[in-house]
């Protein structure tokens, strides 16, 4: 399996910012997001065995994490890696994905206690797919990052495809942090647009920013 890095930190995204967490992000991504925060360099790729992943670990989960974020990249790219590694590890799993693989989904579904699913345009009927496999289960969140300006028309796309297919999950919407090629913050007009039109379709609305960026932490 090729992995870019393993740390304790706090989880600083969505509903559960804040919970103690291993993260343990995977190497390689299926798409590139202009906004992206992680981008992979090649000098990144480090080849794990299961046995050097599981030797990084044990000191991380004797600091009683909350979970470990299965994160990346796009960690459902390495599903192989994850069907073999999950099963060895002693606090639930938190997958974090951009939502676009949803056949690699199916085979670690039930692997994962907690799952935190980007929208991508582009991507909608992966995303559906997505999020019906999901449906009924619990700790379930759709995440969207705003950009300044941001495109009506995919905002309008995915709401509609969470209110038909998981209307209850928390929706949560992410300003984006100026990275790489953005170097503007969504504005308050961009903000309560979003949230406004969400609201009206979608029970649990919320703006949550990336709070390790402002805090300073990995």
């Amino acid at each position: 399996m090729y992995i870019k890095d393993i740390f304790y930190s706090f989880q600083g995204e969505g509903p559960f910012i804040g919970y103690p967490q291993i993260f343990l992000r995977f190497y390689g991504c299926n798409i590139h997001c202009e906004y992206c925060d992680e981008p992979d360099f090649i000098h990144q790729r480090k080849p794990y065995t299961l046995e050097k992943v599981l030797d990084e670990l044990h000191p991380l989960i004797q600091k009683n994490p909350h979970s470990i974020s299965i994160t990346g990249g796009e960690p459902l790219i390495q599903v192989a890696a994850i069907k073999e590694l999950l099963p060895h590890i002693p606090v639930p799993a938190y997958l974090e994905t951009n939502g676009t693989l949803p056949k690699h989904l199916e085979e670690v579904v039930d692997l994962f206690t907690y799952f935190s699913v980007d929208y991508k345009p582009g991507f909608d009927k992966e995303f559906a797919d997505f999020m019906t496999i999901l449906r009924g289960r619990p700790n379930v969140f759709v995440k969207w990052v705003l950009t300044r300006g941001f495109p009506v028309l995919d905002l309008k796309k995915m709401v509609q495809t969470v209110a038909t297919v998981a209307p209850d999950v928390p929706f949560i919407i992410q300003p984006v942090t100026p990275f790489g090629g953005i170097k503007d913050r969504a504005t308050i007009e961009d903000i309560e647009r979003a949230y406004n039109f969400a609201h009206q379709k979608l029970a649990d609305v919320r703006v949550i920013p990336q709070s390790h960026k402002l805090i300073g932490i990995k």
